[in-house]
């Protein structure tokens, strides 16, 4: 199971053509260019914790974009209430991601951009969802928080199982409990 949770986030990864070095990348053939950029990658973050909060960030910043439509386009209460309580836990989420961020050593950088990956919309998709109104938004808006919530989990599966750094780990096993209950509170919503 271990190896298949390593596979599956190797191949998000790769699917949006994400390289995620465990280490600097070293010199060229003799000395490095002016636009070489050396990275020092804390040795208690391993690739799958680099790929994760890499991929992570990202992915809950697009999601927040679409929180926000969710809190003023949906067409009922509690899917307003939902939307505005998933946005307070996924900002704080993206201060730890960038807090480790920061303390592993990677550059900010989004290597994902422009990427059509699983669990995130496409700017063509949000513009789409940004005009829509009433139960066409909803449906549109909790398929894909569901497509977003069950990815997470699985990316979330594979940091805990084949990272390395205690504090990813952690914070990877709290979205894979937090995701789970809210896919239980989005089936709820009618």
């Amino acid at each position: 199971m271990k190896a298949l949770a390593c596979v599956a986030l190797l191949a998000a990864l790769t699917g949006c053509g994400s390289s995620v070095a465990a280490s600097p990348p070293g010199p060229s053939a003799g000395t490095p260019s002016a636009t070489e950029t050396v990275w020092k990658i804390d040795p208690s973050f391993n690739s799958t914790d680099l790929a994760w909060i890499e991929l992570m960030i990202p992915m809950d910043d697009q999601l927040l974009r679409v929180l926000d439509l969710g809190q003023k386009q949906a067409s009922t209460p509690a899917l307003r209430a939902f939307a505005a309580q998933l946005s307070t836990g996924h900002r704080a989420e993206v201060t730890r991601l960038t807090a480790l961020r920061t303390t592993s050593g990677l550059p900010v950088r989004n290597p994902h951009e422009g990427h059509d990956m699983p669990g995130m919309m496409t700017e063509p998709e949000i513009e789409t969802l940004t005009q829509s109104t009433g139960g066409s938004f909803d449906q549109s808006f909790k398929k894909n928080l569901k497509e977003h919530l069950d990815q997470t989990i699985i990316l979330a599966r594979s940091s805990t199982s084949a990272g390395k750094s205690p504090e990813t780990k952690k914070l990877a096993a709290s979205i894979q409990t937090s995701r789970a209950a809210q896919l239980k509170q989005l089936a709820a919503i009618s």
